[in-house]
């Protein structure tokens, strides 16, 4: 997908200005739009447009809201263009504080997770959910053009997504539930209602195989899913950590997506920053010699891990949330220096 920024309208409001409507002239044949790229920067964009690239920086000078020219920082937006979607950038400035520009984002990305993926927030929510009954042809695994019978009272016409119930998330350190993963198994359509609470319900798509008792959620309209998303410092909150990586891949990178414990109570909203930070290695010592203590003996760990201190944590990621729970949000890597793995902390940078 590919982010569409319309420069025009930017250069021309710059140039009614009657001081420099005779200093800054149009390229003939100057593009309409301008497709991002990363290390695109306002300067080289503006080049594309101006006749005389020396003055470039005229154009800087009577736009002083601009910290830096030389970063960009893009804002998802989502439309419909030859039937299919793409991503606007709004000819908007702002300033940022922050050390390093945050990249584009990828809508590919975290599309699934914002109309499919699902946070259930405690095992009652899941027992009031209506579920799969089953079919009259006694499939045990059932498949996309099967005819379902659910228990609950389903809207014919409506599209609903199944899940079956998944991990229990627990704080590591006092086991409060902080929720129950959801995983998407596939979308049914209601077709009617039945007597005894019951509806009849066609399979329309599968990821996986749908089972009795799978829970039946409906589905986000598409107009109403976040499409934009402005990169902002989260607000203070005290240290979190990753619970999971949805791709249950030992480790994320640039573009991943990451579960953290932390979420409305702890007033974050989607767009929100944070850092990631890998702990410090564990030492051992033993009669003056250091040694860590993953490669060390259960003994040394037992009797000689006492009294060292780790070493210190470091920065290795930025995660931006875009889908914030009452007690957990995910997240999208944008910046990484190295692998994240579950247990890796996240803060305030």
């Amino acid at each position: 997908m590919y982010l569409k920024q319309t420069i025009l309208a930017c250069l021309l409001a710059t140039l009614s200005q009657s001081a420099l409507a005779d200093q800054l002239k149009l390229q003939v044949g100057y593009p309409e739009r301008h497709t991002v790229q990363k290390g695109d920067t306002l300067l080289d964009i503006a080049g594309q447009y101006l006749a005389e690239t020396g003055l470039l920086h005229r154009l800087w000078n009577v736009n002083p809201q601009i910290a830096n020219p030389h970063w960009s920082y893009p804002l998802l937006g989502k439309a419909t263009e030859g039937g299919k979607q793409v991503v606007h950038l709004s000819p908007k400035s702002r300033v940022e504080n922050k050390a390093n520009p945050v990249p584009m984002l990828p809508l590919s990305e975290i599309g699934p997770f914002l109309q499919t993926d699902h946070i259930l927030a405690d095992n009652q929510q899941a027992k009031q959910l209506p579920y799969v009954l089953g079919n009259n042809e006694a499939h045990i695994g059932m498949l996309e053009g099967d005819t379902l019978y659910v228990q609950g009272s389903l809207t014919p016409g409506q599209d609903y997504g199944i899940y079956h119930p998944g991990v229990v998330y627990k704080d590591k350190q006092t086991g409060e539930l902080l929720g129950q993963e959801a995983v998407f198994v596939g979308t049914a359509r209601a077709e009617e209602r039945l007597p005894n609470d019951r509806t009849r319900v066609t399979l329309s798509h599968n990821q996986r195989e749908v089972y009795q008792g799978d829970k039946v959620i409906p589905l986000p309209p598409q107009e109403t899913l976040s499409a934009v998303f402005t990169p902002k410092a989260a607000p203070v909150i005290s240290p979190g950590y990753i619970v999971d990586l949805p791709s249950k891949a030992r480790g994320g990178g640039k573009f991943d997506v990451v579960l953290i414990n932390k979420g409305l109570r702890d007033q974050l909203a989607p767009g929100d920053v944070l850092e990631v930070r890998r702990p410090g290695a564990t030492l051992v010592g033993k009669n003056g010699k250091v040694s860590y203590k993953e490669y060390s003996s259960v003994y040394n760990k037992a009797f000689y891990s006492t009294g060292k201190q780790p070493l210190p944590s470091e920065a290795v990621a930025r995660v931006m949330l875009f889908k914030v729970y009452d007690k957990l949000s995910y997240g999208l890597i944008m910046q990484s220096q190295d692998m994240v793995s579950s247990g890796y902390q996240v803060s305030n940078f």
